[in-house]
């Protein structure tokens, strides 16, 4: 589930603003605009973070913060003061009052982000995330999912994290959020994978970071791997929403980039999976009902927040056929733009698929693969953006 932020702040057009920008993030958003009904709404909604103005006419944020911080259910909820009182004594007077960070106005919306992630990164409330090292700077979540079954989200998924390891040489994570349809395994030639049914077995608040960690399969590509189950029985774990909730905010912490093979749809799973992913890479086959499935697909994903290029469409050519749209015909009927067009290979996933090897690694020099480093380099551009 995303992280709640509660934003104080006494000017409505401030409030609005830093609002926006921080549910395009992908925060979930609650807003007071006074003293007591921050007091009222901290208690009421549990929030992970609270970004507090301090110059308020009812109640100051300092004695706002003083407040939370006699309270049982608030007194470890971390607080941001956020305000253009600059002084050294300003600032001091709102550590003393208990305050985990000073951030003064303006600021660039960069710098409010790093602030609020370093913040959530490191503070304790007793939720799975809690077990996170503060050493350790989350990774890039990213997510890749199609509008329907069968047009190769996991050879996509696969094949760019691996090209992801080669450019950038940091740590990269894959797993696939595809319980009892999960296909990597038999791709790769692991048999009968148990790791990630193993961490489902246990509550949220039984699984730490070092269980997760010891799970994860170093493939001979230097990625590393958390496998679904292929057995049709483990569908049943779907419905593990919080158990699977947890593992991934666990993962975002032990790589640098974390791939999430989503599969098709948005199903309730798929949903809370979305609320932490930092970007989402849709697969778009060039056919008519499915550039239409994809198209309310992405509408979809806008009403959640995935705008302002945190959405990246690549269009998958996985087969020759005369029913195949042309991209011309595909961008008259798609509105979002598309990043990257792949050729069709359907002998070179055919090798791929045989010799139980990533398609960029069998043929390092060949077109599909330069389409997938090209990928590779929009992902990392967009990741470094969001790390500033």
């Amino acid at each position: 589930m995303a992280e709640k932020i509660l934003v104080v702040d006494d000017d409505v057009d401030t409030l609005r603003l830093v609002g926006l920008m921080l549910q395009r993030q992908g925060y979930q958003i609650v807003a007071a605009s006074n003293g007591h009904q921050a007091l009222a709404l901290a208690q009421a909604e549990n929030p992970d973070l609270i970004l507090l103005d301090v110059m308020m006419p009812d109640m100051d944020g300092y004695e706002v913060t003083r407040r939370l911080r006699a309270e049982a259910a608030t007194s470890t909820t971390p607080i941001i003061m956020f305000t253009a009182k600059s002084q050294l004594d300003d600032k001091v007077a709102g550590f003393d009052a208990g305050a985990d960070d000073y951030l003064t106005k303006p600021t660039q919306p960069r710098e409010l982000f790093a602030h609020v992630k370093a913040v959530l990164a490191r503070t304790t409330k007793g939720k799975p995330i809690s077990a996170e090292p503060a050493s350790k700077e989350k990774g890039y979540v990213l997510g890749v999912l199609a509008a329907k079954g069968g047009l190769g989200v996991t050879t996509l998924a696969l094949n760019l994290a691996v090209c992801l390891r080669i450019r950038t040489r940091k740590d990269v994570i894959l797993t696939e959020i595809r319980p009892g349809e999960g296909s990597l395994a038999l791709e790769l030639s692991y048999l009968h994978p148990e790791g990630f049914s193993r961490l489902l077995q246990r509550k949220p608040d039984e699984v730490t970071i070092t269980d997760v960690e010891n799970e994860l399969i170093l493939h001979k590509s230097d990625i590393r791997l958390l496998l679904s189950s292929y057995h049709p029985n483990d569908v049943k774990n779907e419905v593990l929403v919080d158990r699977y909730e947890s593992i991934v905010r666990h993962l975002a912490f032990l790589g640098d980039y974390i791939l999430l093979d989503l599969g098709p749809g948005l199903s309730s799973l798929n949903d809370r999976m979305i609320s932490l992913c930092d970007e989402i890479v849709i697969v778009l086959e060039p056919v008519p009902h499915t550039v239409m499935r994809t198209q309310l697909l992405v509408d979809e994903l806008l009403t959640k927040g995935f705008g302002e290029g945190r959405l990246n469409v690549v269009l998958y050519n996985r087969l020759r056929s005369e029913m195949m749209l042309t991209m011309p015909q595909v961008q008259q009927q798609f509105k979002h733009p598309i990043s990257v067009v792949f050729t069709p290979a359907p002998e070179l996933a055919y090798q791929s698929s045989k010799n139980n090897m990533p398609l960029v690694l069998l043929n390092p020099d060949n077109l599909v693969t330069q389409q997938f480093a090209k990928l590779a380099e929009i992902v990392t551009k967009k990741s470094v953006r969001v790390r500033e």
